[in-house]
């Protein structure tokens, strides 16, 4: 069985080459990876001047400049060919056996999760982890995830592709997830760290401009949970999605509040203190 991993790449050329490296480490070596390029770069050219050519690699484009991670792993999806599909942040890597453990639950459950550790991207150290992980594998259910605060990266059979919601940026993965679990009614997680994911202090994500971008988020995806499409959800998951929706936006009023008098302050840090 193939996995298609699709990667987004926008301004990558610095970290592409540790994510395809940890494709070519995979202990499972059928799988396919599709780069997306979001900002008008070769990504060919980039890779074969690191000296990394394989033909297992698809190169494809979003014809845009910085269109977003859910519009670039769309075009990613009209590419795939293989029967299961993944996603990978082009700067961050999987530890060598993630396919060989999460395949065969995939083909048995028709997802399968694991752990994320966080990294910092600046001294390779492990940041506190905000989750805490079960000993053993566990079947997530929707109210489950919606208390967890950091992403979930599941590795799912192509049947399940659901294309991502458009213009939905902030927390895109959240509502990717919340849709996968409302179709299959729940979501194996094993205890593994299997997706090292690297954090950067001066990434997006990690300003005062994120906290207001993912404010504005929060209350429009609560606005259509309650009163709108519900994102194609059961009414049952509407309802613990709603919730879980405004846990996540207190929780970043709550962080946006104390980095007013601790700037530096990581959302790691602040999980992990609390």
């Amino acid at each position: 069985m193939t996995t298609s991993v699709i990667i987004p790449a926008y301004r990558a050329q610095d970290c592409l080459s540790r994510a395809i490296l940890s494709l070519r480490a995979q202990t499972v070596t059928d799988w396919q990876a599709v780069i997306v390029s979001d900002d008008g770069v070769d990504y060919r050219a980039v890779l074969e001047a690191a000296g990394l050519v394989d033909g297992r690699m698809l190169f494809v484009s979003t014809g845009q400049v910085g269109s977003g991670c859910h519009h670039a792993r769309n075009v990613g999806l009209g590419a795939i060919t293989g029967e299961a599909v993944s996603w990978l942040d082009a700067d961050d890597e999987w530890l060598p056996d993630r396919l060989e453990i999460l395949l065969p639950l995939a083909r048995h459950y028709g997802a399968a999760a694991d752990q994320l550790l966080c990294v910092d991207e600046d001294t390779g150290q492990p940041l506190p982890q905000p989750d805490r992980v079960a000993p053993e594998m566990q079947q997530l259910d929707l109210a489950g995830f919606m208390v967890l605060d950091q992403p979930l990266v599941p590795l799912f059979l192509r049947e399940h592709v659901q294309e991502r919601i458009a213009g939905a940026e902030m927390a895109e993965d959240v509502l990717a997830n919340i849709r996968l679990i409302d179709r299959l009614g729940t979501l194996p997680v094993v205890p593994q760290r299997l997706y090292r994911y690297y954090i950067r202090s001066s990434s997006l994500a990690h300003t005062a401009q994120a906290e207001d971008r993912f404010e504005q988020a929060y209350a429009a995806y609560m606005a259509r949970l309650e009163h709108g499409d519900g994102f194609g959800l059961g009414p049952a998951s509407r309802i613990v999605a709603l919730a879980g929706f405004a846990r996540k936006r207190a929780l970043n009023q709550a962080y946006a509040e104390a980095r007013r008098t601790q700037p530096t302050l990581t959302f790691q840090d602040f999980v992990g203190g609390m």
